[in-house]
């Protein structure tokens, strides 16, 4: 009988404990699911935030990437134009240079022949002379030679 009493007394122990002890239980247990809900509720919003982000970086690196194409192919058309101008430049330079170089060499030319002529016409001055010297004597020499002389001097000048 004694169990039997002592089986009563902890079964109404049991009973005015369990009130409070489950008040309290579910109580820290409501609390602690609420805590855990806002926790994922917070991972939740971050993993948005994150989402987001993720998204935004992406957006600016494709549009990094496009404008990166962009300029290189602005660079690389700048440079076709500079290096055709280039060319260009190089070109009309080697030709003015060469029109130069020509114009000089026919000016020398010129000049050579204008001496060529002169020494010639000089020399064949004196070689009239000479022979008209040494063949004819006298005035009619003189007047003869100064006609062969002008004759030969506006045939060669």
């Amino acid at each position: 009988m004694e169990y039997v009493w002592l089986a009563i007394a902890l079964l109404v122990f049991a009973l005015l404990v369990r009130k409070p002890f489950r008040d309290h239980v579910l109580a820290a247990l409501d609390a602690r699911a609420e805590r855990i809900r806002r926790e994922l509720d917070e991972a939740e919003r971050l993993h948005e935030e994150a989402k987001a982000l993720l998204a935004k970086y992406q957006r600016q690196l494709h549009e990094g990437e496009h404008l990166a194409r962009e300029i290189i192919e602005r660079v690389e058309a700048e440079q076709r134009r500079l290096e055709a101008r280039a060319r260009e430049e190089l070109r009309l330079l080697t030709e003015r240079r060469t029109q130069q170089a020509l114009e000089r060499i026919a000016q020398e030319e010129a000049r050579a022949v204008q001496e060529v002529r002169a020494r010639v016409a000089e020399l064949a001055v004196r070689a009239t002379r000479e022979l008209l010297a040494e063949r004819l004597h006298g005035p009619l020499v003189d007047e003869l030679m100064r006609k062969a002389v002008h004759e030969v001097e506006a045939k060669l000048g």
